[in-house]
C-alpha cells in the first residue's frame, strides 16, 4: 500500500487509539456483561458451571418450538438446548454469548486469526464474555468449508451460523437442528435466538439496553446533520455503499445526526443492503462531508482515481478502519463491542 497522500494526514488511524476507550464506557460495559450472565440465569431458573443453556435437554417446558431463521426456514427444536455449537466466531458467536450461553464449540475463521496473531484466540469482545461468563469452547479452524465432521464430534444439540452454512445445511440438519441467522441484523438475531433459546425476555431487555447505551454514549455529539458516506472496499477497483439501515454503521451514525449520502440509501434494501459500485463513479459521495472507509483489502482505495478530488477526501475528513478488529466489529455491532463502534462515530464527528 502506497503512503498516504499529505492531505490524508488527518486522517484518523482508527486502530491505534483502541487503549484510549473512555473509562466510563469500559465500565458500563463490564456491568452490563455481569448483568447479561445474572439474568439469563435467572431467567433460566438455575445455570450450569459452562454458561451453557439450562434445562434437562428433554421435550416439554415450552420445546418443542419451531423457529424461522433468516433463510425462511421453519426450524423445529425438540428439546431445550444444551450444546450449542456456533459454525463461526462472527454474527452467531456474538449472539449467543451475549444471551449469556457459551457455546459448546465455535468456529475461529482462518483470516480472522492470522490478524488477531493466534490460531485459537477470537475478538477481544468475545475473549472478554468468554472469561466474564466463566466458560470454555472447543475452537476449530473455519476455512472455505465447514468441517461438519469436527463439528459432529461435538454432539451439538443446535447450530447457529450466517448464510455460510447453505452449502452444507442438509449435512449439518442430520446433526441437529440448524438456524440461519442475519449478517447484520443484531436485533433480528437477537429476537430469533432468543426464541430458539428460550431467552427472549433477556434479547428483549438487551436490545433496550444497548439502544439505552447507544442514546447515553451518543448524547451531546453535535454534527449539525452532516453528510457522512460509508463504504466497503476489498480492492481499487469498485466499492460497496452502506445505505440500508439493517447495516450497523448505518443506523448508529443516523442515530448520532448524520445523514447518509442518498445514492447509497436510495440502491440499498433489506436483500441488498450493500450496492456495488465501479471505482469510476466514486462522485457519488461527493455530497458526503465525512468519509468512512471499510478498508478489507487494505488497498488504499481513498488514495487511487476520482477519489483523491472528492472534498471530503481533500480536506483530509476520512475515516480509515483498515482490515482488523475495528473493522470487523464495526461490521457486527452487538451488544458485546458497542465502545469500539462508538468511537468511530465520534472520531468522524471530531473530523468535521
Amino acid at each position: 500500500m502506497t503512503a498516504p497522500a499529505p492531505e490524508l494526514a488527518a486522517a484518523f488511524a482508527i486502530g491505534a487509539h483502541r487503549s484510549e476507550a473512555n473509562s466510563i464506557e469500559a465500565a458500563t460495559r463490564r456491568e452490563f456483561l455481569i448483568g447479561s450472565v445474572a439474568l439469563a440465569a435467572l431467567i433460566a431458573g438455575c445455570g450450569s458451571g459452562e454458561g451453557q443453556a439450562t434445562g434437562d435437554g428433554t421435550a416439554g417446558d415450552g420445546y418443542p418450538r419451531t423457529i424461522v431463521d433468516d433463510a425462511g426456514e421453519s426450524v423445529v427444536i425438540d428439546r431445550r438446548p444444551q450444546r450449542v455449537a456456533c459454525v463461526a466466531n462472527l454474527w452467531d458467536l456474538d449472539t449467543v454469548l451475549a444471551l449469556g450461553v457459551v457455546p459448546v464449540q465455535f468456529g475461529v475463521r482462518e483470516g480472522f486469526a492470522e490478524m488477531i496473531g493466534a490460531p485459537n484466540r477470537s475478538w477481544e469482545w468475545h475473549e472478554n464474555a468468554l472469561a466474564e461468563l466463566g466458560g470454555t469452547s472447543e475452537r476449530i479452524s473455519l476455512g472455505e468449508s465447514i468441517d461438519t465432521e469436527r463439528i459432529a464430534a461435538a454432539e451439538p444439540d443446535l447450530i447457529i451460523g450466517d448464510d455460510g452454512v447453505a452449502d452444507s445445511r442438509s449435512q449439518l440438519e442430520s446433526l441437529a437442528p440448524v438456524v440461519q441467522i442475519a449478517s447484520f441484523d443484531w436485533r433480528a438475531n437477537l429476537e430469533m435466538i432468543g426464541d430458539a433459546l428460550d431467552r427472549r425476555d433477556r434479547a428483549d431487555e438487551l436490545i433496550a439496553d444497548t439502544d439505552a447505551r447507544m442514546s447515553a454514549a451518543l448524547e451531546g455529539l453535535d454534527v449539525g446533520g452532516a453528510t457522512v458516506g460509508l463504504i466497503a472496499a476489498y480492492d481499487t477497483s469498485m466499492f460497496y455503499g452502506l445505505g440500508h439501515e439493517s447495516i450497523p454503521a448505518v443506523d448508529l451514525f443516523r442515530r448520532a445526526g448524520f445523514t447518509t449520502v442518498a445514492a447509497l440509501s436510495d440502491g440499498a434494501t433489506a436483500d441488498a443492503p450493500r450496492p456495488e459500485f465501479s471505482a469510476e463513479n466514486a462522485d457519488v459521495l461527493a455530497d458526503a462531508d465525512v468519509l468512512v472507509v471499510f478498508d478489507f483489502g487494505s488497498a488504499g482505495i481513498v488514495e487511487t482515481g476520482l477519489f483523491t478530488s472528492l472534498p471530503s477526501v481533500a480536506a483530509g475528513r476520512v475515516v480509515v478502519l483498515e482490515q482488523g478488529e475495528v473493522a470487523q466489529g464495526f461490521s457486527t455491532l452487538s451488544p458485546l463491542n458497542l465502545d469500539l463502534c462508538i468511537d468511530v462515530v465520534r472520531r468522524a464527528a471530531e473530523l468535521l
